[in-house]
């Protein structure tokens, strides 16, 4: 039973978290507090499940936080131990922290910070029109963020400024300035040795714009040795995000979300001698699921390797900042 002095607490402890959101300073590096709600089952139907398609699911985790900047995480990169992570949202904002396991499931996230990225003069790129902030990629001690709708890409010294880094615009193609406003550069990565173009980006669109004579969805080698190839349209699947397994094979995140038909996503696995200019990027299946499973729109895909060898695949979604949806991190393993 509710008591009168109970409900005025209540609701006074609502205004003032409300209140604290309002006056966050938005402007500055800052701690955030992110709840997390674990779950150990991916199918809704057979709990028991854990084998889908060429993955073992290992965990995930629901993500929430009073904090007005959180949410929109559109991509993310994971430390080689499979514990700290950079992630960027599409409002141009970062977001660190350490993903924290117990009994090889994940079970929370710990020194969670946010910051707004900057540009080369130091004011936020929410503020300017480069706030579309969708792909990331990781070389060294830079990290590269690819913006939608103006279709630039942006290089931070991440590894020596941390949050406060500065990003400057790098050369990209002219014909990267032709996608679709809000289908561009969507996937990030840096091509691993073993490629003739090691150490180059490769940056794939969301899809092919309009006016393409064909539905296979453009990518970008940007390089020394630069080139265009095209990723395989199948079906009404748009790329989302890209990482590469410790052999050097590709793999490809995509969604699909159709009217009436609902939400899905696909990975697929591409062989890394194809990566070439002309190239057609097409491979293996690893999984495809559907809203009969725990998933949102799934925006970021990052591999490590686990202390036990295995491959362990990071998925994260975007809410769009919508009550509707969720902030989901899910965690699989490369079956053998």
């Amino acid at each position: 039973m509710i008591t009168r002095r109970g409900f005025l607490a209540a609701t006074a402890g609502l205004a003032a978290s409300t209140a604290a959101a309002r006056t966050v300073d938005r402007d500055v590096a800052r701690d955030i507090d992110i709840s997390c709600y674990p779950f150990a089952h991916f199918s809704s139907d057979d709990r028991a499940q854990r084998r889908f398609g060429a993955l073992e699911f290992l965990g995930g985790l629901e993500l929430r936080s009073k904090d007005p900047e959180f949410g929109g995480i559109s991509s993310a990169r994971i430390d080689p131990d499979g514990i700290g992570f950079v992630a960027i949202t599409d409002h141009a904002h970062w977001i660190t922290g350490r993903l924290i396991e117990e009994k090889g499931s994940l079970n929370r996230i710990e020194g969670a910070r946010i910051a707004p990225m900057l540009n080369s003069s130091g004011r936020r790129l929410k503020d300017t029109r480069y706030f579309d902030s969708e792909s990331l990629a990781r070389a060294g001690r830079y990290y590269y963020v690819g913006v939608e709708r103006t279709h630039d890409i942006f290089r931070f010294d991440f590894g020596t400024k941390g949050l406060e880094a500065r990003g400057e615009i790098i050369p990209t193609p002219a014909a990267m300035k032709k996608l679709n406003g809000n289908q561009g550069i969507e996937a990030l990565g840096v091509l691993p040795a073993g490629s003739p173009f090691a150490g180059a980006l490769l940056a794939l669109a969301e899809a092919a714009p309009k006016g393409s004579p064909t539905r296979d969805i453009p990518g970008f080698i940007i390089g020394p040795r630069s080139g265009e190839l095209k990723v395989r349209k199948i079906g009404d699947f748009n790329v989302t995000d890209l990482d590469f397994l410790p052999g050097g094979d590709l793999l490809i995140l995509e969604r699909r979300f159709v009217p009436f038909f609902g939400l899905g996503f696909r990975i697929r696995r591409v062989p890394l001698g194809m990566i070439r200019p002309g190239a057609v990027l097409d491979g293996e299946v690893l999984i495809e699921a559907h809203l009969g499973q725990q998933i949102d729109n799934m925006e970021a895909l990052s591999v490590h390797q686990g202390r036990d060898g295995r491959t362990v695949l990071t998925l994260m979604s975007d809410d769009n900042f919508s009550i509707l949806q969720r902030n989901l991190v899910l965690r699989f393993a490369l079956a053998g």
